[in-house]
């Protein structure tokens, strides 16, 4: 199946799976505004063109004011343009509980695989939320088989690799089967909702054209947050101080001297000092490159000097 049949079989299979729920049933999105979700979008939205029985779309993005600053500028983009569809949504959800705030007020150190507090406070309690008042709806990802060997092993969990997930609120998979070509060729060829082309996703994942073919030059790069110490190989393009931003906070909770202990005399909080350490940390990010925050700006630097002083 060439890219023009399974973009048609996909955009029909949208259209029929619609019929089989509710016609008051809202339909969720989770938009990172990367390669996989912008396409799963614009593919929805095609299929609401051509009568898909979606009453009501929200697109959702989990902002955790630490994305990748370029990529968060365009998803920021994309949701509002969105706001010209009567029936489509863009939500933005911020943390509770950010990072910044965690670090250098409650010490917590950096995250790691033992100890991820990130991903619970930035991005699925805003989530569970959210989607706590949708109550009963249908929801939507832009997962794909190929995507990760992590990712295909958890699709497998679920037992058959079928497109309608029926756990609770269905699960819908639309491009389950594309390959990592299949998306970056869709996005060459189609435009955006809006009419703008998707030259600046092309950029940001650096596809270029070589020899006559579109070639990814960086396909498994998972852009997320910047400042992620999770990750053990570092692939996502970012800017000198971003790194070294990251390698700093790493450092600081891994040294001793900075660190709290209980009674067995096992590492705890940041201490005093370590917190001090980290604030100067996002100090100099936000002197250097704002961008990169999606924070208050001013409201940053008067908490961060505040913590320093």
């Amino acid at each position: 199946m060439n890219l023009e049949q399974k973009v048609k079989y996909t955009i029909e299979f949208l259209v029929e799976i619609s019929k089989k729920f509710d016609e008051n049933l809202p339909w969720e999105l989770g938009f990172s505004g990367g390669k996989d979700s912008t396409t799963t979008l614009a593919l929805l939205i095609e299929a609401m063109k051509r009568g898909a029985n979606i009453p009501k779309l929200y697109v959702v993005y989990a902002d955790t004011l630490l994305e990748h600053p370029i990529l968060r500028k365009e998803t920021l983009d994309a949701l509002e343009s969105l706001r010209k569809f009567k029936n489509i949504e863009p939500v933005r959800l911020t943390p509770k509980e950010d990072f910044i705030t965690m670090m250098v007020e409650r010490g917590y150190p950096a995250p790691n695989h033992r100890f991820r507090w990130c991903m619970a406070r930035l991005k699925i309690r805003p989530m569970q939320e959210f989607m706590g008042k949708l109550g009963k709806f249908v929801q939507v990802s832009g997962v794909r088989i190929t995507e990760s060997a992590e990712r295909a092993k958890n699709i497998k969990h679920y037992g058959k690799l079928e497109k309608v997930v029926k756990i609770g609120n269905p699960i819908i998979m639309p491009i389950l089967d594309w390959t990592t070509e299949d998306v970056f060729n869709f996005l060459r060829m189609w435009k955006r909702w809006d009419g703008k082309d998707f030259s600046y996703l092309l950029k940001i994942y650096e596809v270029k054209e070589e020899n006559g073919c579109g070639c990814a030059l960086t396909t498994d790069v998972r852009f997320g947050c910047w400042v992620c110490t999770v990750v053990k190989i570092d692939k996502m393009p970012a800017d000198p101080i971003l790194k070294w931003a990251r390698q700093r906070i790493l450092e600081i909770s891994r040294d001793p001297r900075l660190r709290n202990y209980d009674n067995m005399g096992r590492p705890r909080s940041l201490n005093e000092k370590g917190r001090k350490e980290v604030a100067k940390v996002f100090l100099e990010v936000a002197e250097k490159y704002p961008e990169a925050l999606g924070y208050n700006i001013d409201e940053l630097r008067e908490k961060l000097k505040k913590i320093i002083e």
